[in-house]
């Protein structure tokens, strides 16, 4: 975690009325975004970890309640205008430092999309915070209800940039993506793979022990 905050990004909430202006800015330590081709330079936000005090948390934790929209910026990430859009959820915390009488507020806010599995099951689009064939394909296999094993991952991987299935997203602090297609379409993939030899099926029945993933190991392994 040596010079953690060089990767930090910046999350910047300005509030204007005709009495005062209120101005926010606050440490942002992961975030997932998806461009949107129109108004430009803005973003539908999946993901936003931000770090701050009571009164500052408490602003932006009202400000995604309302569907306000925040600046965002930070390494790979030009300054764009983001927002969380309806039904955004929102989980807060505290972070005691050494040498420091109040602790820091986390907030991690998530939209809709990002937070329901089902939403990305029948929507042909998954969201996902990691780049890493293990977890793209242990991920789909989950979301739909896909039978396969761990061994399939590499492929399935190839698969989805030959059909160009692959969007790479927004990230600070992660390498997000999304996947378009649906179940049927990923059955077609494995049954084709299966007839012309490029996946094999286990030679022994039994359970299936699928490689396990955690926020530490997904978010880490993007620094």
């Amino acid at each position: 975690m040596k010079n953690a905050h060089l990767r930090f990004g910046w999350l910047t909430y300005v509030k204007s009325t005709e009495k005062a202006t209120t101005s926010i800015k606050l440490r942002l330590d992961r975030f997932i975004g998806e461009v949107l081709p129109d108004p430009p330079r803005q973003a539908k936000a999946h993901l936003i970890s931000v770090i701050g005090g009571d009164t500052q948390v408490a602003a932006v934790s009202a400000a995604i309640s309302l569907g306000d929209r925040f600046m965002v910026e930070g390494p790979g990430v030009q300054p764009i205008r983001v927002c969380l859009e309806r039904n955004a959820q929102c989980f807060k915390g505290s972070v005691q430092l050494a040498g420091r009488k109040k602790p820091l507020r986390h907030l991690i806010a998530l939209s809709e999309e990002f937070s329901s599995s089902s939403v990305s099951a029948t929507s042909g689009r998954t969201l996902l915070a990691s780049s890493k064939n293990a977890f793209i394909w242990a991920s789909i296999a989950h979301v739909h209800g896909i039978p396969g094993i761990p061994d399939w991952a590499d492929w399935f991987a190839s698969e989805l940039q030959t059909h160009r299935a692959i969007i790479p997203a927004l990230g600070i602090g992660c390498a997000p993506l999304l996947i378009k297609g649906g179940k049927e379409q990923f059955l077609d993939w494995l049954s084709w793979g299966v007839e012309s030899g490029a996946i094999s099926l286990p030679a022994e029945t039994g359970s299936i022990r699928w490689p396990g993933f955690n926020l530490g190991n997904l978010f880490l392994s993007a620094n």
